[in-house]
């Protein structure tokens, strides 16, 4: 089951390296190829939210002992993408300032500011950008394998405390089974006991009897 995560996996990364990239360079970009590359964002935030729909899936195909790995890891790729959104919504802001700081240089009222400037400026905002968009993959990667290790670990103990009822059972109906045949053992000594304590009876009544019969004869002949 779930065969085909790891290909939507890779997918989703290679999708999100995309964004992340595009992300970088927008900022620093005017006009039409600014256009593009909000659109190529665009394009590719819809293919990665549609990665995420079919990883949901095949997590509801997946048998129990996976499912909730494979949620937790869908949870981490969705905060992921959220946040490059909300990156994405941001940079464009910028490049928007930037457009209006232009325009006013064009038209003489910031001539202090140079190009020079805003391409540096523009650098280090991307290099900020990719560092912190690597630290958040980082750091959601690193989420993931510790929730995935803590789900092995609650699956492994349940494992052994089924483990530990199964045996609990057997040694209850091994109890039982002795139980039965102890009552039965018992059942049997009971009727022996009371056999051997109606036979002790009846040869006491008869030599009581016998006893009474000859001094009857005696006392006859007397």
């Amino acid at each position: 089951m779930a065969e085909l995560m790891p290909e939507f996996e890779q997918q989703f990364a290679t999708v999100t390296a995309d964004i992340t990239s595009k992300i970088c360079v927008i900022s620093s970009r005017e006009g039409a190829e600014r256009q593009i590359l909000i659109q190529d964002v665009d394009k590719l935030t819809e293919e990665a939210k549609e990665l995420l729909e079919r990883m949901e899936l095949e997590a509801r195909d997946a048998e129990a002992g996976q499912r909730e790995k494979l949620r937790t890891r869908i949870q981490s790729y969705q905060v992921e993408l959220k946040r490059l959104e909300g990156e994405f919504s941001r940079m464009r802001m910028i490049g928007s300032e930037a457009s209006m700081r232009s325009e006013l240089l064009d038209g003489g009222l910031q001539a202090g500011l140079s190009t020079g400037e805003e391409q540096r400026q523009s650098l280090l905002d991307n290099t900020e950008t990719m560092e912190r968009t690597t630290a958040h993959l980082t750091q959601s990667h690193k989420v993931a394998l510790e929730t995935e290790h803590i789900g092995a670990q609650i699956l492994n103990d349940l494992h052994s405390q089924r483990q530990t009822i199964s045996t609990a059972r057997t040694r209850l109906r091994e109890a039982d089974s002795d139980l039965d045949q102890s009552s039965r053992v018992l059942n049997t000594m009971l009727r022996r006991v009371l056999q051997n304590r109606f036979v002790l009876w009846a040869t006491v009544l008869a030599v009581v009897v016998v006893i009474l019969i000859a001094i009857y004869i005696s006392a006859t002949r007397g």
